[in-house]
């Protein structure tokens, strides 16, 4: 039903996108046809090497273009100079690109896959939890906008290997979840978001198979590549696509970096800034910190802050922090307005990227106008404080302005909305920790009673007999040399 829905939605508002899609398109054709070492070309933006490899072993599987003979090696120009161009050539005479986007489903699968990996760790797994998480995962305009909006399932297949790694952690396969973790990364480099925090929480026993694992298997992949392409994979395989300059409006491009300054801030700070919250994580939780809830407020937090430091802002940039956020939720038991209201307002604000909307753009307006005032105006009548109704009066008063004949939702700097939906995020990812080490420190100051104490250590020398000695007639709190045989109750 949730694959349905996914699919209904993509084809139901106009197809796969054709926006982004020579990121991996071209790549893909390559590897589908052998050619290796013009997949990677220097100069093009391409996206990570592992959904152009899995998408290339399909198309070849497929057949897809094989109609007409593919451009020779000696076509491509000295160093792959000329690949895309004359690639480029050969689809439109072949058609290939509408058969070819349709391997984007490959990255929702593998999401759902992760989805329901991770729940299964869990007292979430096998009930009525997972299909309500993978329906409302699939109407999340976030996600569906990867390959309808813009053509990037390279998020997608990223993302479901990071909760597989994060459910190989729950279990404790720690090298697993290392392999899980580089294929990730080796789709799209936010899985260095979640790869650093789960190095910090892994046992100093578990600690090297976990790294070792990660990086054999980014070796395994990128070195091969890195080799044929004379060191041009490098660049993609390293950054992905997101080195633009500092287009795109965010607040990073307001501060006009460029070079070494603009890498280590865009892409180096996220990554020390998820591994330092982590390592407070672990100081103040122990071991509570691989607990579920805990667990998915960490890994929410650090894809939050991905967008933080983003040098450009997109609605399918918040795929990972939505879907990370709707886990977090449920290993919580419940799904809270705030958050409902926050996946509402991103794509409100970003509504103009969906590609094919036509004459919908005002009805859907009016379904969210229509659904925040249903919820604002019933629980503003039965007295619930204006701090739980400010997020619906937000997302009713973006519609308003976001209306055509009103300019003003346009003419707001992409920064500012980088703001306000960043920080929200970021406080729904961050609020459920904040609750734990509060939970936490309950816990320790009431173990740190008097009375307390008393009864942890009668518990330990046991078993006791009615008149409150143990079996050789000892008194259980009187300091003792530890004992050879310790009966639990």
């Amino acid at each position: 039903m949730a694959t349905a829905l996914f699919a209904v939605l993509v084809t139901g508002l106009g197809g796969f996108s054709g926006s982004d899609t020579f990121e991996s398109v071209f790549s893909t054709w390559a590897v589908a046809h052998g050619q290796l070492a013009c997949a990677f070309p220097h100069g093009f933006r391409v996206t990570a090497p592992l959904y152009p490899m899995l998408s290339g072993g399909i198309a070849a599987l497929s057949h897809i273009g094989h109609g007409v003979p593919f451009p020779p090696r000696s076509t491509m120009g000295p160093r792959c100079n000329d690949a895309f161009v004359v690639i480029n050539t050969w689809s439109l005479s072949t058609k290939a690109i509408v058969s070819t986007v349709k391997i984007g489903y490959l990255g929702w699968f593998a999401l759902m896959a992760g989805i329901v990996a991770l729940l299964r760790t869990t007292e979430r797994g096998r009930s009525r939890w997972e299909p309500a998480v993978a329906l409302l995962v699939a109407c999340t305009p976030m996600v569906w906008s990867c390959v309808q909006s813009t053509f990037h399932p390279e998020d997608l297949l990223a993302l479901g290997l990071t909760l597989g790694a994060v459910a190989c952690v729950r279990q404790g396969s720690w090298a697993a979840a290392g392999v899980l973790i580089g294929l990730g990364f080796l789709s799209q480099q936010f899985a260095l978001l979640v790869a650093v925090p789960l190095l910090v929480l892994a046992p100093p026993s578990r600690r090297v198979s976990y790294a070792w694992a990660a990086s054999l298997t980014v070796a395994v992949v990128a070195v091969p590549l890195i080799i044929m392409s004379s060191g041009s994979a490098a660049e993609n395989v390293l950054l992905g696509t997101g080195m633009t300059g500092g287009i795109g409006g965010a607040a990073l491009s307001e501060l006009h970096l460029h070079g070494v300054s603009l890498l280590l801030l865009s892409r180096v700070a996220p990554v020390v800034l998820a591994g330092s919250i982590t390592w407070v994580a672990k100081c103040r939780l122990g071991r509570r910190a691989l607990e579920p809830v805990a667990l998915l407020s960490l890994v929410a937090l650090s894809l939050g802050l991905r967008l933080v430091f983003e040098q450009q802002i997109f609605e399918y940039y918040f795929m990972a922090l939505s879907v990370s956020l709707i886990l977090l939720e449920v290993m919580r038991g419940r799904v809270r307005g705030t958050l409902v209201a926050w996946l509402l307002l991103v794509p409100t604000v970003f509504l103009g990227e969906i590609q094919d909307l036509g004459d919908l753009d005002h009805p859907l307006r009016v379904v969210v106008i229509l659904l925040a005032i249903g919820v604002v105006v019933p629980q503003a009548l039965r007295g619930v404080p204006f701090r739980n109704l400010a997020p619906w009066i937000a997302l009713a008063a973006t519609s308003v302005v976001g209306w055509s004949t009103s300019p003003l939702l346009y003419h707001l700097p992409a920064w500012f909305w980088q703001v306000v939906l960043v920080g929200w995020g970021i406080a729904l990812a961050g609020a459920p920790l904040l609750t734990e080490f509060r939970r936490h420190e309950a816990m320790d100051r009431a173990n740190a009673r008097p009375g307390a104490t008393v009864a942890h250590r009668a518990l330990v020398v046991l078993p006791l007999v009615p008149n409150g000695t143990t079996a050789d007639g000892r008194d259980p709190l009187a300091p003792t040399k530890p004992p050879r045989y310790i009966g639990v109750v």
